[in-house]
């Protein structure tokens, strides 16, 4: 076999190779990415094999181009008699995912910075020394934060503890918060950190977008797992899941603006710890929760 075929066989890059309008080779590669069958694609038409208009247009006027063919994205490129095809599918994927994580990120370190900066405010403010030494003791719980999501920690299980400690420093954070109500009797064991997180997500989707009253609850709806939920009293919403995909917003979010990452982000961190979230209907209103390891302590009858 000629030397140079050899190595076009061999070739991960689709190369099609042309005689005036008609194709005259084309690789293995190629005939994945386009669908033919490489015994009979050679001598027919260019546009019976290559079946696409922007790929025509390159064969004949040269130049590149990224297109989808049959599900896969494809990097084209044109360059005389010749034309390569890159599948970079799995690339545009780990990007793609890449570029989530980062925005993931971005979203989980917005809560400590928030805080931090409303304390510096409030020391710039010339706070009375009582004041400020509690300022700088929650400065340092933040940087603290800060730290342990750096360092990946934070989803570790502890020793059992009660939703409601969260509160104060739920009501500092958001001062929509203070008009909550609280019925969180059942211990759990997932860390004060990532239900922090979750917490602040679903408390600030429901003042924002819920109607009051709003409730923070905790239910025990099978043996060894707790439910943390967000109850408020808002017109039941049509499809829960769809909340859940990164970018997926309500019709009661429109005009606002955010990110679409709230929900996603609350079941990525559930699923952190082996739980799940979820959106589900109730007579009256929605609840949005997390289901959490649970700690010793109560169970509904």
């Amino acid at each position: 076999m000629n030397p140079w075929r050899a190595a076009w066989e061999a070739s991960e890059e689709g190369v099609v190779l042309f005689d005036g309008e008609r194709v005259r080779y084309l690789n293995p590669a190629a005939a994945r990415l386009l669908d033919t069958d490489p015994e009979r694609a050679a001598g027919r038409p260019a546009a019976f094999v290559l079946r696409h208009h922007r790929l025509l247009e390159l064969r004949r006027g040269g130049g590149a181009a990224t297109l989808t063919l049959h599900g896969r994205r494809v990097a084209a490129r044109a360059l005389g008699e010749a034309l390569f095809l890159r599948d970079e599918t799995e690339t545009a994927r780990t990007r793609e995912a890449l570029e989530q994580e980062r925005r993931f990120l971005a979203h989980e370190f917005r809560t400590p910075v928030a805080g931090l900066l409303a304390l510096l405010e409030v020391l710039e403010s010339g706070p009375a020394p009582e004041e400020g030494k509690r300022a700088l003791a929650l400065m340092r719980e933040e940087a603290e934060r800060l730290l342990r999501l750096v360092e990946g920690q934070g989803q570790a299980r502890t020793p059992p503890w009660r939703l409601d400690e969260l509160r104060p420093r739920l009501e500092r954070l958001l001062p929509g918060a203070r008009t909550l109500r609280w019925s969180t009797p059942h211990p759990v064991t997932a860390g004060r950190d990532p239900v922090f997180q979750v917490l602040l997500n679903l408390v600030e989707n429901a003042l924002r977008y819920g109607k009051p009253p709003v409730e923070v609850r905790t239910r025990a709806p099978a043996p060894g797992v707790v439910a943390v939920e967000v109850v408020d009293a808002g017109e039941p919403l049509a499809d829960y899941e769809r909340l859940f995909v990164p970018g997926g917003r309500g019709v009661h979010a429109a005009g606002v603006r955010g990110s679409g990452l709230g929900l996603a982000l609350v079941r990525r961190i559930a699923r952190g710890w082996g739980g799940e979230a979820y959106g589900r209907r109730l007579e009256e209103g929605n609840a949005f929760g997390v289901t959490v390891p649970e700690g010793e302590g109560e169970e509904d009858a």
